[in-house]
C-alpha cells in the first residue's frame, strides 16, 4: 500500500480551493447543513484535502442525500436540480459505480486509481463544486 500523506503545499493549496468555493457562495452559513450532512461535509473536505478523490466522491453524494432527507429548507427548483439535473445524475451514477460493481467492468482498478490521479482529482473537485452550488442554491 503506497498512500503516503500529502505534502503540506498540496494541503494548502487545496484547503485554500475549497475555501474559495465555500465563499463563492457566501460563506459556510449559506449552506444550511444538518448535523449529519455537515459531519459529512467535513470528511469529504478531510479526504479532499488529502487526495482521496475516490473517497471525495463518495462522499459528495452522501452530503446532498443526507442534506435531502435532514431539512426541508431546500428550493424546490434546488431539489429538482439535485435529483435530476445533469450533473448531479452524473455525480450518483459515479458514485453508485464505485461503489456497487457491474458484472461486466469494475468502476475502478488499483492500477487506475495510481496511474488516473488527474482524471480523478477532477471528478473529485467536480463532486465538491457541485455539493458547495447545490447547497448554497447556486445551481
Amino acid at each position: 500500500m503506497s498512500m503516503r500523506p500529502p505534502n503540506p503545499s498540496d494541503w494548502n493549496r487545496r484547503d485554500t480551493w475549497l475555501g474559495d468555493q465555500v465563499d463563492a457562495v457566501g460563506g459556510r452559513p449559506v449552506l444550511g447543513l444538518g448535523p449529519q450532512a455537515d459531519a459529512m461535509f467535513e470528511e469529504m473536505c478531510a479526504c479532499f484535502r488529502t487526495g482521496a478523490w475516490l473517497a471525495t466522491v463518495i462522499l459528495a453524494q452522501t452530503v446532498l442525500d443526507a442534506q435531502m432527507v435532514e431539512t426541508e429548507e431546500i428550493d424546490g427548483s434546488v431539489l429538482n436540480e439535485l435529483r435530476l439535473g445533469r450533473d448531479y445524475v452524473w455525480l450518483r451514477n459515479r458514485r453508485n459505480a464505485l461503489l456497487h460493481r457491474e458484472e461486466e467492468r469494475l468502476a475502478i482498478t488499483v492500477d487506475e486509481r495510481r496511474s488516473d490521479a488527474a482524471i480523478l482529482e477532477r471528478e473529485a473537485r467536480r463532486a465538491v463544486e457541485l455539493v458547495i452550488k447545490g447547497l448554497g442554491g447556486t445551481v
